[in-house]
């Protein structure tokens, strides 16, 4: 291998460590807390409130295997919360004998990792944190 290839090898892991190589991170941004609303309700209320906080969202890195095998599983990783705070609020309009709180996380730091299916929605086509199902709609 001569000089000039030396360079462009030097030159490719360079753009590569620094983020600036083409192709699948351009333009993406990493995983991190965003602000979101979500909708906050309860199935015994009638309304749902739109709650600003945050949540983990963006793009993590991932590998394709060149050699696909049912044998060997692909593990992907996904933006998740690393640490998180609950707030809780009171929902309106809840009939006695209801308990209106409603207790939301606040991401206070997210990281790439498997995705937790006990606590997390992974799925590629979800309703989104907004999505209000009560019959009387957002309060």
């Amino acid at each position: 291998m001569g000089p000039p290839q030396r360079w462009l090898q030097a030159l490719a892991l360079a753009l590569l460590l620094a983020g600036g190589a083409p192709g699948a991170a351009r333009g993406r941004r990493f995983c991190r807390p965003v602000n979101a609303t979500i909708a906050a309700e309860k199935d015994d209320c009638p309304v749902c409130v739109p709650v600003a906080t945050a949540i983990c969202s963006g793009y993590c890195p991932t590998k394709e295997p060149v050699y696909k095998s049912a044998l060997a599983p692909v593990s992907q990783h996904v933006c998740s919360y690393r640490a998180v705070r609950y707030e809780t609020l009171a929902l309106p309009g809840c009939p006695p004998g209801v308990d209106p709180a409603f207790r939301f996380p606040v991401a206070l730091s997210c990281h790439c990792s498997l995705c937790p299916m006990d606590s997390s929605d992974c799925t590629v086509h979800s309703l989104g944190p907004d999505f209000c199902s009560a019959r009387g709609g957002f309060a």
